[in-house]
């Protein structure tokens, strides 16, 4: 039987590594004799143990599993030995960010340990930085598994061989839609009353990154007041495909937003416009649960799309919001 050790840390990641860890697992049906298993070079069912860093334990308690913690390992040989300890065949990963770069760590890690290491992309976003650490340096896993063909240029260019580079799909979309769930469990939660559109704000953790020294035309704040200022005008069949008041805006918080950042958005409710912030359910739960989706730059914009759900980029329209602002700004001056 061969062992498998799963980590992950980021949310999108993680998403991925939930589906594959049910691919891996239950080998019946769709899943049986899945092509993953020849990709991974894994026969019958192996071992699996999961193991999350800080908000991938969310992504896992939402699927209904519990991960072991990853400790606190300050060095690449504490990591090492850390991993040396589970005796894996082999390891499979999420793939980092700007914020923290354990991942990059286990990989060098495994190779000290001649353990091969597979990592799933989630997304065609911000791919350098996945696999460059502080000083530019570029680390990279044995294989790497991709959504779709849009990932592939960039890969290229940071050294992965075309031969590690496999196309996996949106392996948690696909395990999301063949689960048999209950679509109304978080209108429910939100408290939606009969004949209001429901809008789903999903978040990005623009703001944090400027903290740390990141810049972006416009942020997450700007996007939701754009929306907001939208509904508020009865804009819906301009903007919302349609989708009329009276609304229920959810504000879906970023797993790596700051707590609270959003508190002050349902005092802005009135008598057509009524705001919540809710977590409640798996992201896709929340996707399917809405009328429309609306975001910056959020991978569930991806996600509601793909499943057929009404989908808003507030991006141009709050980068035209500022720019009107600015030049009203000059004028008055």
């Amino acid at each position: 039987m061969s062992r498998i050790l799963f980590f992950s840390r980021d949310p999108g990641g993680t998403n991925q590594l939930v589906a594959l860890r049910s691919i891996l697992s239950e080998q019946t049906g769709e899943h049986k004799d899945h092509p993953l298993f020849d990709r991974l070079n894994i026969s019958g069912r192996p071992d699996i143990i999961v193991t999350a860093k800080d908000y991938a334990h969310v992504i896992w308690r939402q699927n209904g599993f519990e991960a072991l913690d990853w400790p606190t390992l300050s060095s690449e040989e504490e990591v090492a030995d850390y991993l040396a300890g589970f005796s894996p065949d082999h390891i499979i990963t999420s793939t980092c960010h700007v914020d923290d770069r354990t991942e990059q760590m286990v990989w060098r890690a495994a190779r000290r340990l001649g353990i091969k290491v597979t990592a799933f992309l989630d997304s065609h976003h911000n791919i350098a930085v996945r696999f460059k650490d502080d000083q530019g340096e570029v680390t990279l896993p044995d294989q790497i598994s991709v959504i779709d063909e849009a990932a592939i240029p960039a890969l290229l260019s940071l050294g992965f061989g075309e031969h590690n580079i496999f196309i996996s799909g949106d392996l948690y979309q696909n395990y999301f839609m063949n689960r048999k769930r209950d679509k109304s469990l978080a209108a429910c939660k939100w408290g939606a009353e009969k004949g209001e559109s429901l809008i789903l704000f999903a978040s990005d953790y623009i703001h944090e990154m400027q903290a740390m020294g990141f810049t972006f035309e416009v942020t997450e704040f700007e996007c939701l007041d754009r929306l907001i200022d939208i509904l508020n005008a009865g804009e819906g069949r301009k903007y919302l495909k349609g989708h009329c008041g009276p609304y229920r805006l959810i504000i879906r918080p970023h797993p790596k937003d700051t707590p609270g950042k959003y508190d002050d958005y349902p005092r802005r409710s009135t008598r057509d416009l009524v705001i919540v912030i809710s977590t409640t359910g798996a992201s896709l739960e929340a996707v399917m649960s809405a009328d429309l989706v609306a975001g910056l730059g959020s991978s569930l914009l991806n996600e509601a799309k793909a499943l057929g759900v009404d989908i808003l980029a507030l991006g141009p329209l709050a980068k035209k919001m500022v720019r009107n602002r600015k030049d009203s700004q000059k004028t008055i001056s």
